[in-house]
């Protein structure tokens, strides 16, 4: 969380008029190298590596529902964003949650979409084991889509993948003399 708020101060810093310096006081800017420091990710046997998600729902192509996952040294952070279609899952009483057949998304961030068409649930659940997206839908002619972005972020991967192809050649190498040897001579 320490991260996205001060990226978020550094960006409105940045992309802020002058005269806004006033609106932050005493706020502090974050430089680059610090900044640099915060990203989301993990680390695995020591190498540090970043994970974000976005999934994205569209219905008859206007977007519906945004999630965004950013895994974090301090956790899972999950950001949605919702269009101007239907009501949000969270919005529902238990009563009508269960009316449409949705109790098992309590808690789930997802949209509800119930016109004269029919009903249309859209839902993504992030939790630390799972990216789930789910489609629930009885309407007619309703044009649907989804489109997960997944980012991936290997620092120094370069110098890895060049030591991968080393020892590749190396294997390869080890490999076609081993045959030569093994092969009777010519006569």
């Amino acid at each position: 969380m320490r991260f996205a708020c001060a990226l978020t101060i550094a960006i409105l810093a940045l992309s802020a008029p002058a005269h806004a310096a006033d609106l932050w006081g005493d706020a502090e800017v974050v430089d680059d190298a610090a900044l640099d420091d915060m990203r989301g990710g993990f680390s695995v046997g020591g190498v540090e590596i970043g994970f974000g998600a976005v999934i994205t729902t569209y219905s008859d192509g206007q977007m519906a529902l945004a999630t965004q996952l950013t895994w974090s040294e301090a956790g899972i952070l999950v950001e949605e964003t919702f269009g101007n279609l239907g009501q949000t899952l969270e919005s529902l009483t238990p009563e009508e949650r269960s009316a449409l057949g949705l109790d098992a998304f309590a808690g789930a961030g997802g949209v509800v979409i119930n016109d004269e068409t029919g009903v249309t649930a859209l839902v993504h659940n992030v939790t630390e084991g799972a990216l789930q997206n789910v489609i629930l839908n009885t309407a007619s002619g309703r044009n649907l889509s989804q489109a997960v972005d997944v980012t991936i972020t290997l620092p120094g991967f370069e110098a890895v993948q060049g030591m991968l192809s080393d020892e590749l050649l190396g294997l390869r190498l080890d490999a076609d003399l081993s045959h030569m040897l093994s092969q009777p001579p010519a006569s």
